[in-house]
C-alpha cells in the first residue's frame, strides 16, 4: 500500500523551496495528500522566526500529535527552522514526533520517512554549507509565478535576528545553477521569476568569479520566455548604480524594490546594527525615484525595539512622509532569546508597541492611498489570479503588486478572463491597499 503524506509548509517563500525540494524527492513512491486527516505521516516544515511564527508551528505540531493519538496518523515529522533552533528542547515539548530535520536535512527526508514507516525515529542536524545538487522542486505555486533561490544564510547579524544562527552564513548559489534553473521554470512555462535570498543584494560577495545580483539579473532577464523578473529583500546599501541601470535597461525586470529599512532614526538603526543610516536611506530613496518614475517601493519597518522613545517613533512618521514608500509592512518587534536585542534594557510592553504599530500603520495608510491614487487612469497589464464570487469581479496584480504581501487589483469586465494570463486594465478607482479597473478591449 502506498503511504500518503501530509504536508505543511509554514512561513517564509524560502521555506516553502525547501519544501518543494522535499516533495521532488518523494513524489515518486508516495502519494500526497491535503488533509491531515487522511495522511498516514505528516510533514511539518516550520518556522521559528519570530513569537507568533514559533506559535503556529508549535499549534501545528500539537494538532498533528492529536491526530497520531486519536486518528489514523503513525509518523510525524517536523523539519526546518524550529528543530534546529530548539534541538532537545523541542524533543521534549512534543514528544510525539518521531523524526526532526534541521534547515539544512531537506535532503535526508527519503531516509527519515523509511525510518518512520519502520518505527524508528530519525533526526538529522547537518552540516550547512550548501549543496547545488538538489535544485528538483514540486512547485506549489501557481502558474505562472515562481520563486528562485539565489542564496542561503544571512551576515548581517541584526541585534534582533536570529537567522544567522539558524541558517548560518551567507552562501550565494553559483550563477549557474540559478539561470540554468530559471531557464528550465521559463520552459515550463513559469513566466514570473521571483528572485529571493535573506538579502539577495549581498548576492555574489562570497563567490571568487565576478559577480553580483545586478550581473545576475542582467545574464537572467535574456532568458527566453522570462516576461516578469522581480527581486525582493533588498538591502539599502546595496542598491547600486549598476543594479538600478541594468533594472532600468530590461523590460522584463520590473521596477519594484522591496527594501527592509527597518527604522529611520540612528539611534535605533545603531542599536538593531543596521548598515543604513538615515543620509544612506535619503540618498537611495532620492536615487531611485531619479533612475525611473515607475519604480514601485516597498519597506518594512519594526516599532518597540528596546530603548525606543516616542520622539524616535515621531522621527519614523516623518520620514515615512519624507519618502512616500507605495508599500509598507509594519511589525512590532519580537524578544528573541539569544539575540543581543533580547538582552537590551528598556524593553517595551505589548500594548504600547501595538499602538505604535498602529499609528505608524495609519500614518501610511494615507501615504498608500494618495500613491495608488495616483495610478487612476493609466493602464497596467495585469496578471488575472482568480476570481472572486462575492464581489463577481476576477483580481489579479500588476507589475506593482508582488504576490502575498502586497493588495489586488480588481477587474470589472463581462468578458471571461483565463487564471493566469496577462490582460490590459485600466485602473478606475484606488483604495490604500486595492485598487478597481476595467478590462480594455
Amino acid at each position: 500500500m502506498t503511504v500518503k503524506i501530509g504536508v505543511i509548509s509554514l512561513g517564509c517563500v524560502k521555506n516553502r523551496i525547501d519544501t518543494e525540494e522535499m516533495l521532488a524527492q518523494l513524489q515518486d513512491e508516495y502519494e500526497f495528500v491535503q488533509d491531515m486527516q487522511d495522511a498516514d505521516i505528516m510533514l511539518i516544515n516550520t518556522c521559528a522566526f519570530i513569537s507568533d511564527a514559533k506559535e503556529e508551528s508549535i499549534n501545528t505540531i500539537l494538532e498533528a500529535e492529536q491526530q497520531k493519538k486519536f486518528g489514523k496518523l503513525k509518523g510525524i515529522i517536523v523539519t526546518g527552522c524550529l528543530p534546529e533552533r530548539y534541538h532537545e528542547r523541542l524533543k521534549q515539548m512534543v514528544p510525539r514526533v518521531d523524526a526532526f530535520l534541521g534547515t539544512a536535512a531537506y535532503k535526508e527526508i527519503r531516509r527519515a520517512i523509511e525510518s518512520v514507516v519502520e518505527g524508528s525515529r530519525f533526526d538529522s542536524y547537518p552540516d550547512k554549507a550548501i549543496d547545488e545538487s538538489f535544485s528538483r522542486r514540486v512547485l506549489t505555486t501557481v502558474p505562472p509565478t515562481a520563486y528562485v533561490k539565489i542564496a542561503e544564510g544571512c551576515d548581517n547579524c541584526c541585534s534582533y535576528c536570529v537567522i544567522p544562527s539558524i541558517r548560518g552564513k551567507y552562501q550565494s548559489r553559483k550563477p549557474e545553477y540559478i539561470l540554468e534553473e530559471i531557464a528550465s521554470l521559463a520552459r515550463d512555462g513559469y513566466n514570473e521569476i521571483i528572485l529571493i535570498a535573506q538579502d539577495t543584494t549581498g548576492y555574489g560577495k562570497d563567490l571568487n568569479e565576478e559577480i553580483n545580483l545586478a550581473k545576475l539579473m542582467d545574464r537572467a532577464a535574456e532568458i527566453p520566455g522570462v516576461k516578469w523578473l522581480r527581486v525582493l529583500y533588498s538591502y539599502p546599501n546595496g542598491i547600486t548604480d549598476e543594479l538600478l541601470e541594468v533594472m532600468c535597461r530590461h523590460d522584463n525586470i520590473v521596477k519594484y524594490l522591496d527594501i527592509p529599512i527597518q527604522h529611520t532614526d540612528d539611534e535605533i538603526l545603531q542599536k538593531m546594527h543596521r548598515r543604513n543610516p538615515s543620509k544612506l536611506l535619503d540618498d537611495i530613496v532620492q536615487k531611485i525615484r531619479d533612475a525611473s518614475e515607475d519604480f514601485i517601493i516597498r519597506s518594512t519597518v519594526i516599532v518597540g525595539f528596546p530603548g525606543e522613545k516616542r520622539e524616535n517613533v515621531i522621527h519614523l512618521y516623518q520620514d515615512l512622509k519624507k519618502y512616500q514608500f507605495d508599500r509598507l509592512g509594519v511589525f512590532s518587534y519580537s524578544q528573541e532569546e539569544g539575540t543581543p536585542a533580547a538582552e537590551m534594557e528598556g524593553q517595551i510592553d505589548e500594548e504600547e508597541k501595538e499602538f505604535r504599530r498602529d499609528s505608524v500603520l495609519n500614518t501610511q495608510s494615507s501615504i498608500s492611498l494618495d500613491r495608488n491614487q495616483a495610478r487612476v487612469d493609466k493602464t497596467y497589464e495585469v496578471l488575472v489570479e482568480g476570481y472572486d464570487e462575492h464581489s463577481g469581479l476576477y483580481y489579479g496584480r500588476s507589475y506593482a503588486e508582488a504576490p502575498d504581501v502586497d493588495g489586488k487589483i480588481f477587474v470589472k469586465t463581462k468578458e471571461a478572463l483565463e487564471e493566469g494570463k496577462y490582460y490590459p486594465v485600466k485602473i478606475t478607482m484606488a483604495y490604500s491597499y486595492d485598487c478597481m479597473g476595467e478590462l480594455i478591449k
